[in-house]
């Protein structure tokens, strides 16, 4: 049994499996590749599909579907369900999805950004003592506010749990994760230096050094271009792990490049990608700041820096969105580590509840 209270006890697509209302998918891509997978276990029958009207082409068609636009839509349902196939962070597609809710019922069912797992209610009784144990670890109100909402949105696949309970990254900065000029930053996932550059902006441009990891080689050049004059700053083209081998590799320049087990199939050598253990890297000496935005690879890479954490204790960012446990699992994986992390949690504007972060201390 859970420790707290849930408002929704009916999962989004199961909710969508019995409505009436015709269902009506806005946008394409991956993220709705991997809806309609799981529309299609649960035998979910879609009506039609729109695009952002700056996208829209009249020749645009996805799974089938004529794309139309979103006064088609209008002009055709009086009520129906709109099922939000793609991230949004952008504050005016933030308000246009609010302007949406107004008009229809709109959900964003909760998907896996890797692998393809599906959130649904039986998750919470597979996860329950992990649920618990992870809420238990949480260190005040807001974070507490977080996960909950974080659960209600998974369940119902409703943004306004998100909008509820959303704060800006700059808060994290003023009242959590107080960085000072005598920091060591380890930057896991640099991509092409945005993070770097939000660190040298926290911090005046003061710093002890850098150390930023990017196994993207695409992303890893501009990394070097954007960020390789700086001092004392060190780029590694390697993927964080619990260890040092050889895996493969999802990339394409993105962020959502991943590394996977290499299982005997014959990849290519733009395929493959060198892990390391963050610990060797640093090789006994201090961090005291480690950012973690590994694309789903959390759990090994904190295994991987287990002698740092015990010996130095650096604040953290972890990211708690990249696989469907890492809400529940991350925080008990850190406790497990050092139990005298405090352990806070905060969500800032994003649907689905990507940039949902576990801020440690």
């Amino acid at each position: 049994m859970l420790e707290f209270e849930l408002k929704e006890n009916t999962d989004v697509f199961t909710h969508l499996k019995e409505t009436d209302k015709p269902i009506v998918m806005y946008g394409t891509g991956n993220g709705a590749d991997k809806i309609f997978a799981a529309f299609d276990e649960f035998g979910i029958k879609v009506s039609d599909m729109f695009m952002s009207d700056e996208l829209f082409r009249d020749d645009c068609e996805f799974h089938g579907f004529k794309l139309m636009r979103y006064e088609d839509i209008k002009s055709k349902y009086s009520d129906c369900i709109i099922v939000l196939n793609f991230a949004v962070f952008r504050r005016d597609l933030l308000n246009r999805i609010k302007s949406m809710m107004e008009d229809y019922e709109l959900v964003a069912p909760c998907v896996s950004v890797f692998g393809s797992d599906f959130f649904t209610v039986s998750l919470l009784e597979k996860y329950e003592k992990e649920i618990n144990g992870a809420y238990r670890a949480l260190c005040d109100d807001k974070s507490r506010e977080v996960f909950i909402n974080s659960l209600e949105f998974r369940i119902s696949g409703n943004p306004a749990y998100l909008f509820e309970c959303q704060t800006e990254r700059e808060e994290v900065f003023r009242n959590v994760i107080k960085l000072n000029s005598d920091e060591i930053f380890v930057d896991l996932g640099a991509y092409r230096g945005d993070t770097v550059e939000e660190f040298l902006l926290q911090t005046k441009g003061q710093y002890k050094k850098i150390y930023a990891f990017e196994p993207d080689e695409k992303n890893y050049k501009k990394l070097i271009e954007n960020m390789g004059t700086l001092d004392n700053a060190e780029f590694i083209n390697k993927a964080s792990w619990c260890d040092n081998r050889v895996m493969s590799f999802s990339g394409g320049g993105g962020r959502n490049s991943s590394v996977l087990e290499i299982d005997g199939t014959e990849v290519n050598n733009d395929e493959i990608v060198h892990t390391v253990a963050v610990d060797n890297v640093l090789n006994g000496e201090p961090a005291t700041y480690i950012k973690m935005d590994v694309e789903g690879a959390e759990i090994e890479t904190l295994e991987g820096l287990k002698d740092t954490l015990k010996t130095y204790k650096p604040k953290l960012i972890v990211s708690a969105y990249h696989k469907i446990p890492d809400l529940f699992t991350l925080p008990l994986k850190i406790k497990e580590i050092n139990p005298d992390y405090k352990i806070y949690l905060r969500h800032h504007p994003y649907i689905p509840d990507w940039e949902t972060n576990y801020y440690c201390i």
